[in-house]
């Protein structure tokens, strides 16, 4: 049987990785994004290597937006096996005393209050088939801290506690809830946002050498931990937030 999973923020970087994976383990993957384009993009690469799936223009801002996704999975489909709560942005970076309210508010908007509204969608779509895994992504700014990320600091920090709470929660139900904590991964909130690294420069460089490993991550390495944690490999593992860092919150 053709499961059915569900990727936000599924047009690039690590959500178009994870997209591709669940689409390879016989998912048919709701691409959601609001950049459409970008999602149909995802969708059409999907299709050439024989996968499933459909996009689905979403601002996960957007409580109405959120509310008819899962209204049209439900109608579609009439289940949903497996969900990634992928959607995110760094935003901009800068000290705490002198950063834009309406910034903070946008990035505890997308990275925070986004997974929670996503996450009571998809509880009560999978408490009525009894069954399903959900991933959300935190980021090693989760568990630790970053100078100049306050925004972003406390909005993973709450996605990494939202991700226990509802995981006691559902764990009677039939559901998993982790999360991962990726390090620096190479995706466009690297090289387009924040930071702005692009391969080859020594800022790129001198951001993997943070990692013992001594590199940044690849959206790959991301959507294959997240693979693992949806998988039934995963079976006793709920709550759990897995460092995927290259050994960056164990120095």
């Amino acid at each position: 049987m053709t499961k059915i999973g569900l990727v936000t923020g599924g047009g690039s970087g690590i959500g178009r990785a994870t997209a591709h994976l669940l689409a390879a383990r016989d998912h048919h993957v709701v691409v959601a994004d609001m950049n459409k384009e970008n999602a149909d993009k995802v969708v059409q690469e999907i299709h050439s290597a024989g996968g499933q799936a459909s996009a689905q223009r979403v601002d996960v801002r957007d409580d109405d937006d959120v509310a008819a996704l899962f209204v049209g999975i439900k109608d579609q489909f009439g289940r949903l096996d497996s969900a990634v709560n992928n959607a995110g942005i760094t935003g901009p970076i800068g000290p705490i005393h002198e950063f834009d309210l309406e910034a903070a508010n946008t990035i505890l908007d997308i990275d925070l209050i986004s997974v929670f509204v996503c996450l009571q969608q998809e509880i009560r779509l999978m408490q009525e088939q009894g069954s399903g895994s959900i991933v959300n992504l935190s980021s090693i700014w989760g568990l630790t801290a970053g100078a100049n990320y306050a925004a972003y600091t406390a909005a993973k920090h709450g996605v990494s506690g939202l991700t226990r709470a509802a995981a006691l929660e559902t764990a009677q139900l039939g559901i998993r809830v982790n999360a991962i904590c990726p390090g620096f991964t190479v995706t466009p909130m690297i090289t387009d946002q924040g930071l702005k690294l692009q391969r080859g420069t020594k800022e790129f460089e001198a951001a993997g050498a943070f990692h013992p490993i001594g590199r940044m991550g690849e959206p790959e390495e991301m959507a294959a931990s997240i693979g693992w944690l949806l998988s039934d490999e995963a079976s006793f593992v709920t709550g759990h937030l897995l460092s995927v860092d290259g050994g960056f919150v164990a120095q």
